[in-house]
């Protein structure tokens, strides 16, 4: 039987992984050439670490040209950070991304959601094309669980914080599937006519609150568990564009805040997504694509969101803003904090993404 302790020996990237990864030694300072990857700032974006070891045996390669799609921390364990690439299937780390290894079973193609089981921080599920991904022995080996037999992909996934037994997954078609046996069936929870699930999210307080963002299809709310769904379109109608949502995002720290991402801007609702109210930005809706948005665990007041070109940063709550510059060339993807660090000392971890054409 496998230890379920983690540990250090997974097999060796293969040959080829490497070199679309690209070659040269890691380094804490940002090094010139290849400028993507992963970053961390520990001083709210005033500076940032270029995280791009990977461990190739006794080798050292680099994922500074690697596409981060996505990012998860282990609640258990937050040393340990998992990323989905563009490419290169799952990368993860178990120091703090200061080294990265690629995972046996899931170590190519393009990985937009991963999702750690908050109970069994050896167990994580992924998604890849039209196909759901588990490991139940820390990265040892992944094997596929769920396939959906159209030509659609699995957008996002999410475990329930409270039942492990339950999972979320959305797809490119506008589906939300559910498993209540961790992945070993699935049953079609709510299908919105072929708009395209972008993220789904579980309230922090109450896990049978599940809200989901939607492309062209507004937000939808569930307060069963996924039994029943009720679609928020009339609620935002006043925000032009905020029907294509890319983010929806619950605050951890107060109950009923929920915050949305879309091609309006990031509005806010305080009662459970009952009424919204739009953060006054920087620059005017609309104008400005935003990629990725974070909400400090340990802060409710600290907001932070990023373009192609910044990362911009609130400490009250979205009164102000200060923009400063990104690490990379190549723009944001994600933004995830360190649910372990304190608010005074925010730990916050950065995907980039080469500007699409």
């Amino acid at each position: 039987m496998i230890s379920k302790t983690r540990s250090l020996m997974y097999a060796a990237t293969p040959i080829l992984a490497l070199a679309l990864m690209g070659q040269g030694c890691g380094s804490a300072k940002q090094a010139t050439g290849p400028d993507g990857g992963v970053f961390r700032s520990k001083d709210r974006g005033v500076a940032w670490t270029q995280l791009k070891t990977l461990n190739v045996g006794p080798k050292q390669g680099s994922i500074a040209n690697v596409g981060i799609a996505t990012l998860a921390i282990d609640p258990q364990d937050t040393k340990a950070v998992y990323a989905g690439t563009e490419q290169n299937g799952v990368i993860f780390s178990l120091d703090g991304g200061e080294s990265w290894e690629s995972a046996a079973g899931i170590a190519t193609g393009r990985v937009p959601a991963i999702a750690v089981d908050p109970k069994d921080k050896c167990t994580i599920y992924a998604t890849r094309e039209n196909q759901v991904f588990k490991t139940s022995n820390c990265s040892r080996d992944w094997t596929a669980i769920y396939f959906d037999p159209r030509s659609i992909k699995f957008t996002t996934l999410v475990v329930d914080w409270f039942n492990n037994n339950v999972l979320y997954a959305g797809t490119s078609d506008g589906d939300i599937v559910k498993s209540e046996n961790a992945g070993a069936t699935w049953r079609v929870a709510y299908r919105l006519d072929g708009y395209k699930i972008n993220q789904i999210a579980l309230d922090p307080h109450d896990s049978r609150l599940v809200y989901a963002a939607s492309d062209r299809g507004g937000l939808l709310k569930s307060t069963d568990s996924g039994t029943t769904w009720t679609q928020i379109r009339k609620e935002i109608q006043e925000f032009d564009g905020s029907n294509r949502a890319n983010i929806i995002s619950p605050d951890p720290s107060v109950t009923n805040r929920v915050y949305t991402v879309s091609k309006y801007g990031i509005l806010q609702s305080d009662d459970a997504g009952a009424t919204w109210k739009a953060l006054k930005l920087p620059t005017p809706p609309g104008t400005v694509d935003m990629k990725a948005f974070a909400v400090n665990p340990k802060d409710s007041r600290e907001l932070v969101y990023a373009t192609d070109k910044a990362v911009i940063w609130s400490s009250d709550g979205g009164q102000t803003w200060t923009p400063k510059k990104l690490p990379t060339s190549r723009g944001a993807s994600v933004i995830l904090y360190d649910p372990s660090s304190t608010a005074a000392a925010a730990v916050i971890y950065l995907g980039s993404l080469p500007p699409k054409s």
